[in-house]
């Protein structure tokens, strides 16, 4: 345990020193401070009033969007609810140090409160965070593809985005194999219950959560797809926007450049070194844009920090409060539901069965939503 304790404080320690480094060291390298506080407030007060209140727009959309996918992906799940979780875990993972693991186990035990079954729970988190990471490493590839029908992409953006499509490629084969039928599941659950810790049962666990998830995949798959992608695409718009509104146009950055900066930048934080990307996703969204930028409008490094600021204001530092309430509206019906054991529980326990639609090959099933 102390052990423990002790890697956790050095992890937290290296984090700090590289936010502070990225923010006080490298991000000033592109531009002053001083510059970037003027731009904000000229700029953005004399802004045209269609960008601003697309941001506006797209940053609140921005908040409710990966909810929806939740919504998708975990049947009796309400979109007040998803909102409510998402914002609590995202919270969580960029102020805490390891935070990730932390969101996965915080955003079980919402889900649990609010009555939804275990298996449908671990199907929810495997298959969203699939979909998630199958997305952002398409995106690259998808980037580059856009940028070289409109001028020579860069040598090392060109080499990460080909890493990034072999990514996916292995990704989804690896998915499909496992989807495809029990024997892989079986394979992976038989090396699972010989390490002692985890114990057994593991191969009918494995085979259960394949069939379930293929049956899940079947009923609301393009809709999980659909809502992953418009989260992401989303994100990408509104960082056009951000850059926009500082007064970067389109012969500086154009939106085949900034999907590629946006695409490059997601990659360098692939790893988390810090909570939530915070400063090493700036610096690398910073950088990947100053490479891309061209043309005779070419954005100033002070332009580019004030956009890419403005945009972790709207995706990182925002939700924040709002994770915070979400995590006190939480707590505050546990512990109501504790104090008074009759009261109304903070989630459905028996909600309504409802039938998925019929299919030829296959009986009508009907089950609970959530529950399974």
């Amino acid at each position: 345990m102390a052990t423990a304790r002790a890697v956790n404080w050095w992890r937290g320690g290296a984090g700090l020193v590289i936010v502070a480094a990225c923010f006080l060291w490298v991000l000033p390298t592109f531009g002053d401070y001083r510059e970037v506080r003027g731009l904000f407030a000229d700029e953005l007060r004399s802004s045209d009033a269609v960008v601003s209140l697309s941001l506006i727009a797209v940053g609140i959309f921005n908040l409710i969007a990966p909810s929806v996918s939740q919504t998708a992906a975990l049947p009796g799940l309400s979109l007040r609810r998803a909102i409510w979780a998402d914002w609590s875990t995202t919270t969580v993972t960029n102020v805490i140090p390891g935070g990730s693991a932390l969101a996965i186990g915080l955003i079980w035990a919402m889900y649990r409160s609010f009555g939804l079954a275990r298996a449908a729970i671990t199907r929810s988190i495997v298959v969203t965070g699939v979909w998630d990471v199958l997305v952002k490493l398409g995106t690259p590839l998808l980037a580059l593809v856009w940028l070289s029908t409109q001028r020579p992409a860069d040598s090392t953006f060109a080499q990460a985005a080909v890493i990034g499509g072999i990514l996916f490629l292995v990704a989804a084969g690896l998915l499909a194999t496992v989807l495809s039928g029990p024997n892989t599941a079986r394979w992976i659950g038989t090396l699972l219950n010989q390490l002692p810790s985890l114990g057994d049962g593991w191969t009918d666990r494995l085979e259960v959560l394949r069939s379930e998830t293929v049956e899940l995949l079947r009923e609301r798959g393009w809709s999980l797809t659909v809502w992953t992608v418009v989260g992401h695409a989303n994100l990408y718009v509104l960082l056009v926007l951000c850059l926009r509104a500082v007064g970067i146009d389109r012969s500086a950055l154009g939106w085949a450049a900034v999907l590629a900066a946006f695409a490059f930048g997601r990659l360098v934080t692939a790893l988390p070194i810090t909570p939530g990307g915070l400063g090493v996703f700036e610096v690398g969204l910073t950088g990947a844009l100053a490479a891309v930028g061209s043309g005779p409008g070419q954005a100033s490094g002070a332009a580019l920090v004030a956009a890419v600021l403005l945009f972790r204001f709207l995706t990182f530092a925002l939700p924040l409060p709002l994770g915070a309430i979400g995590l006190i509206w939480w707590n505050l019906g546990r512990r109501r539901h504790r104090a008074d054991p009759t009261a109304k529980p903070t989630g459905p326990t028996k909600p309504e069965a409802t039938c998925w639609r019929r299919r030829p090959d296959r009986r009508r099933r009907c089950v609970r939503p959530g529950y399974g």
